[in-house]
């Protein structure tokens, strides 16, 4: 029995459809593995001219840790987006301040560890009583998300950030202190729920977002009405929708504010930013 050759040309033909099959099953498993409720559009209501040249006019101090940077990099976006000046931004982490960091609006500073709220606690009030603490109109710290996880005692660290905030605001009564809330982390993709399944835990899980949920929740009672609230959260979860488990709601990042599910990107930094500038306009003496 002879053996017909393949064409070289139908072998080329077989293999591209083959490549294209690949293609679209890998697309359409995208798809069916996207988080629910997921709106790909952000709406990012950018703060007016006049509120981001009075926030140019206030000096702040932004005690942050990693996801705070990505934020200080949403401010230039929206000053540049507005073509307004972007004030000058200055690292003041160790409390000292430099020449350029005598002239800048906007100083910010490393503080604490991750995974240790109570450090960081403890470091914004050492950096408010520092020279970098000198002649600030608006202050306000913020917690990363992987200080609040489903291993954390979110009624301590709650209590602990409120008695923080009562102090700084005693020691500073010329300052107009603001409150956040922690940030979320986007639903697990595939690889991450493999790895949980397996027991490597990234603390993105649902029963972490419902940690920070928590104690998101107690901060807006606790805060909401003063006006001087930077809902972090409430940002980072627009488009998004509600998820549940157990009863229990919860929010998550908007997987297309991030890079690695946890960190902004650049739509991110900018909605973020946004959600803070027109924060401290309302609440800058200037205003």
């Amino acid at each position: 029995m002879s053996v017909r050759n393949v064409p070289r040309s139908v072998k080329l033909l077989a293999g591209v459809w083959a490549g294209v099959l690949v293609v679209a099953v890998a697309l359409a498993g995208a798809w069916l593995l996207r988080s629910p409720g997921m709106n790909d559009h952000v709406a990012i209501a950018g703060p007016s001219e006049s509120e981001l040249r009075v926030v140019g006019q206030t000096k702040v101090l932004f005690g942050h840790n990693s996801v705070g940077m990505n934020i200080i990099d949403g401010v230039s976006k929206v000053y540049s987006d507005a073509s307004v000046s972007t004030p000058v931004v200055a690292d003041v982490t160790g409390g000292s301040v430099d020449s350029e960091g005598e002239g800048a609006m906007l100083r910010h500073a490393y503080i604490g560890v991750n995974e240790d709220p109570m450090s960081k606690f403890a470091a914004f009030e050492e950096v408010m009583d520092s020279p970098a603490g000198k002649d600030i109109d608006v202050a306000l710290m913020k917690l990363c998300y992987v200080d609040i996880t489903a291993a954390t005692d979110v009624q301590a660290v709650f209590d602990a950030y409120v008695s923080t905030m009562a102090e700084v605001e005693a020691a500073h009564p010329d300052v107009r202190f603001l409150y956040t809330t922690a940030p979320l982390t986007a639903d697990r993709n595939w690889k991450s729920k493999v790895k949980a399944a397996l027991g490597r835990d990234d603390q993105m899980g649902p029963a972490d977002n419902i940690a920070r949920e928590r104690y998101n929740a107690m901060v807006r009672e606790m805060y909401g009405s003063t006006g001087r609230l930077v809902d972090i959260a409430a940002a980072e979860a627009e488009g998004t929708g509600e998820r549940s488990q157990d009863g229990t709601t919860y929010y998550v990042l908007n997987e297309n504010l991030t890079f690695d599910r946890g960190h902004l990107n650049e739509v991110g930094s900018e909605a973020v930013a946004a959600e803070l500038l027109r924060v401290v306009a309302t609440q800058s003496p200037v205003a």
